[in-house]
């Protein structure tokens, strides 16, 4: 496999305080790669160095053999890489189309912007019939929706998804979790922060464990479902 994202010995700090503490770790074009860990354990803090919101003390990213450590976001999102943010970040003053035309800001190519529209319409039909309707007005789930529809209008070939989950009802659920498998087996390749691990594991390829900064268990999804200290930690199973 190709390796398309690579961290090496990063270490990200806000003020004297260190949150990543020489993180390295891969993801392959194609996977799914979850990181599962608990609050404050580093997950949104390594999505915002991979997507340029923060700086990085040490170490370098490299994004499909290119050194992306010191590029501005506005540029990694023009190179392939997109974040669907915890929190969903939508404009809830602009309509379900406005939100993603602003995920095709840095698009030259704006004669396909429709196949894209219609991409997202396909993978979200919810998003179709509420396509004039203002972002704050949704529900928590149609905003998350938006949200992953709105990052892969920059036709990401990588998509940074921090907590699609929280908050949501379990029948959304489910279905985020459906469509985040169907993008993948489209052709983009995901990272995947989630605290609910049960479906992070089962739908990655490989998942990493994040304590406190540091990467304490790794594997496919499979093997640390599996796992009986991973079950006791992070899956209600003693």
């Amino acid at each position: 496999m190709t390796t398309l994202l690579e961290l090496k010995d990063v270490v990200v700090g806000y003020g004297r305080i260190e949150a990543l503490h020489g993180l390295s770790f891969t993801v392959e074009q194609g996977e799914i790669v979850s990181l599962i860990g608990a609050n404050g354990a580093g997950k949104t803090t390594t999505m915002k160095a991979i997507s340029g919101l923060l700086n990085l003390s040490k170490g370098s990213i490299t994004f499909d053999g290119e050194d992306i450590t010191k590029m501005k976001a506005h540029v990694r999102v023009v190179k392939g890489i997109s974040q669907s943010p915890e929190g969903r970040g939508i404009f809830p003053g602009m309509t379900v189309l406005e939100n993603l035309d602003m995920g095709a800001y840095s698009r030259k190519d704006r004669s396909q912007l429709q196949d894209d529209i219609d991409r997202v319409f396909a993978l979200f039909p919810r998003l179709a019939e509420r396509k004039t309707q203002l972002g704050g007005t949704m529900s928590g789930g149609e905003q998350q929706m938006l949200a992953i529809g709105r990052a892969l209008m920059g036709r990401p070939r990588l998509l940074l998804l921090d907590e699609p989950s929280m908050g949501l009802a379990p029948q959304f659920i489910k279905q985020i979790f459906r469509i985040i498998s169907e993008i993948n087996e489209q052709g983009t390749t995901i990272l995947l922060v989630e605290q609910n691990a049960n479906q992070a594991l089962a739908r990655a390829h490989r998942a990493f464990v994040l304590e406190t900064g540091t990467i304490t268990h790794s594997g496919t999804g499979k093997e640390l479902l599996a796992d009986s200290a991973i079950k006791e930690a992070y899956l209600g199973v003693a």
